[in-house]
């Protein structure tokens, strides 16, 4: 998503703009990212460029860390971050000295959201995603020795013994949690 911030860095510093965000897409190629954001963006003129907080929200499909089924999360991002001019000032002609992770005004004057909200994005993913917080995972996978393991292949059948003796080796004989 970009915004056009011309007018903006015509005005004095601390001149602001708010934007309501609704369905918008934003996009980084590079990494095959795409995602329909919502939200509120406030924009205010800096010394030497524009201030961008952000809030929003969008839809990211994830992979539960139990089951491994795939299922929707809604992610809130928020960020405060300051996009540099690139190009000298249309007035002043002055032009800061980026340093090589500042967020670049490109030479339109516009300022593009996406590869800041991918990076807030992948802070704000929970390490352990899981579908549902009682998730209790591979319920039907684990054997035990009243439920040896079913295989659909018959070949398979044999090792069910061994599943059971190494998951047991694994907990040490505990009960599990």
């Amino acid at each position: 998503m970009q915004v056009n911030v011309a007018t903006l860095l015509q005005e004095r510093v601390g001149s602001s703009r708010e934007l309501e965000i609704h369905g918008e897409t934003i996009a980084v190629e590079s990494f095959d990212y795409r995602r329909s954001l919502n939200g509120h963006l406030n924009l205010l003129r800096s010394e030497r460029g524009v201030i961008a907080h952000l809030r929003a929200h969008f839809d990211v499909a994830l992979e539960c860390a139990r089951c491994l089924d795939p299922f929707d999360d809604k992610i809130n991002v928020e960020f405060h971050e300051e996009y540099i001019l690139g190009s000298p000032h249309p007035i002043t002609g002055e032009l800061p000295e980026p340093a090589d992770d500042d967020l670049l005004i490109d030479e339109h004057w516009h300022l593009d959201l996406s590869e800041a909200v991918r990076q807030y994005e992948l802070s704000a993913v929970p390490m352990i995603p899981l579908c549902k917080p009682d998730c209790l995972g591979f319920v039907d996978v684990v054997p035990t020795e009243s439920s040896p393991l079913k295989s659909a292949d018959d070949r398979w059948s044999k090792l069910s013994g061994l599943a059971i003796r190494l998951h047991e080796e694994e907990s040490n004989g505990a009960p599990e949690a």
